[in-house]
């Protein structure tokens, strides 16, 4: 789902930078989706077929969530989110 882009301006390169420093400092999310709550960890940034930043998060086997053999099923171990999606999750977190 996620393709690699060989042609970046200067502004995507570094927007591409400092939204996978972001994802490092912060490599977990806890994310609800319609089979329940899964805890994710950040694996890569990519480029959609619209050409769109996405960032890739990997469901991680975790024993607080039992809800991450029935999403995995479901929806699959990766899920996948806008940067503007990881920018306004990590300003929850901030301000909570």
């Amino acid at each position: 789902m996620i393709k690699n882009h060989n042609k970046k301006t200067d502004s995507n390169e570094s927007n591409n930078i400092s939204i996978n420093q972001l994802c490092s400092q912060s490599p977990f999310l806890l994310i609800s989706t319609p089979f329940g709550v899964g805890r994710y960890r950040f694996n890569k940034i990519g480029y959609n077929n619209n050409n769109e930043l996405i960032i890739e998060y990997k469901i991680v086997d975790d024993l607080k969530y039992t809800d991450s053999s029935t999403i995995k099923y479901y929806i699959g171990k990766y899920y996948y989110l806008s940067s503007m999606q990881v920018l306004y999750a990590s300003s929850y977190v901030v301000d909570s």
